[in-house]
């Protein structure tokens, strides 16, 4: 097996609990940071509600859309997200304007939120809260995670997905500009491509994107990787949902996501360093992690989301060590981000990381 460029045998997916980056940054630095190749800074504020932050911020009042819907009031209060699955029918809703042919958004938001906690981040490192040789981390929604959701028809569709990837490669240009590539780690946050391919691309609406969901997920992971530089460490997190800490659909095992990664490492034209895959926290048995067998990703890195708080070091051992015996070399991570989580459980799950990793290293 080839080296991986990710040292880091933990890998935190992207969203933290925190007012803002210095706080996430100073608490993750000192707990996790000898252990990582990149720190997220925590994707607070409206970021923490995933791409829903796009709805709200981005696409809700743009010249070129109509909004058809927005998150219903709680006890009067407006309200800019859903925070449960039954409520995805609530959510943002946008419809492309009459007579329009092209869309154009001058900008999405994750450059600038990237430029300001850069800074943030230097600051930390140079004074030693976090180490030296740690990168700063960025994820980032792939295409149709940005877009599928908020639109009612395959026309619209279209117009959204060739708007949000102009411009998504301006804002990696624009991070660029901000961050040394070889500063930087990029994750492509990968969780409705996972879903269409999952439920066979039936996601709810009676529409559909045209094409197959597989080709529209490597032909987008592949467009966009093109304007990532080698220096950049650039990832794939492989999502099923994360709302009520669930998954919108249970994995019956690894295969699809061992497809996804031997599909990306194939079609991509420059390396892809890691790939990040879910583990159930009831999901200790072999039958789960029996497709890793099959996994063909290079010098990729692989962390697998075994970490739970539910069941503490001993429920993540215990899936380690099933884990190994499909596939040796990984590193650990949770299923997903920890953003909307409570703040009083980060410090135990910063611990259980880190005895993880220690672990691993024996």
């Amino acid at each position: 097996m080839a080296q991986s460029r990710m040292a880091g045998s933990v890998l935190l997916v992207g969203s933290i609990p925190g007012d803002d980056a210095v706080e996430v940054l100073s608490a993750s630095g000192p707990a996790v940071g000898s252990y990582v190749t990149g720190l997220p800074d925590g994707e607070t504020g409206y970021r923490r509600m995933f791409v829903q932050f796009l709805g709200a911020r981005i696409f809700h009042g743009h010249p070129g859309l109509e909004t058809l819907q927005r998150p219903q009031p709680v006890a009067g209060q407006e309200r800019w997200y859903v925070d449960t699955y039954e409520k995805l029918g609530e959510s943002w809703l946008f419809k492309v304007k009459d007579g329009l042919e092209t869309l154009r958004f001058e900008q999405l938001g994750y450059a600038a939120e990237a430029t300001r906690s850069y800074q943030d981040f230097c600051r930390l490192r140079t004074a030693g809260v976090i180490p030296a040789g740690v990168r700063f981390q960025v994820s980032i929604p792939l295409t149709e995670s940005a877009t599928r959701a908020y639109v009612t028809n395959a026309r619209d569709y279209e117009l959204m997905r060739a708007a949000y990837e102009e411009a998504m490669e301006r804002e990696i240009a624009q991070i660029l500009s901000a961050i040394p590539a070889d500063d930087l780690v990029l994750q492509w946050d990968i969780c409705v491509e996972v879903l269409a391919l999952a439920l066979q691309d039936q996601l709810g609406a009676p529409w559909q994107p045209p094409g197959d969901p597989f080709e529209r997920y490597l032909h987008a992971l592949s467009s966009l990787a093109r304007h990532v530089p080698d220096p950049t460490l650039m990832g794939c997190h492989l999502c099923y949902g994360d709302l009520d800490h669930k998954h919108l659909v249970e994995p019956a095992d690894l295969s699809l996501v061992v497809r996804m990664a031997n599909a990306a490492t194939q079609a991509v034209s420059r390396q892809i360093d890691f790939f990040h895959m879910p583990v159930p926290r009831s999901r200790d048995d072999a039958a789960y992690v029996a497709p890793l067998r099959d996994l063909e990703i290079g010098a990729a890195k692989l962390y697998l989301g075994l970490v739970h708080l539910t069941d503490g070091i001993e429920g993540t051992l215990r899936r380690i060590g099933v884990a190994q015996r499909a596939y040796s070399d990984f590193g650990v991570a949770t299923e997903c981000g920890l953003g909307r989580r409570p703040r009083a459980t980060i410090p135990e799950l910063y611990r259980l990381h880190a005895e993880a990793a220690a672990a691993l290293s024996v």
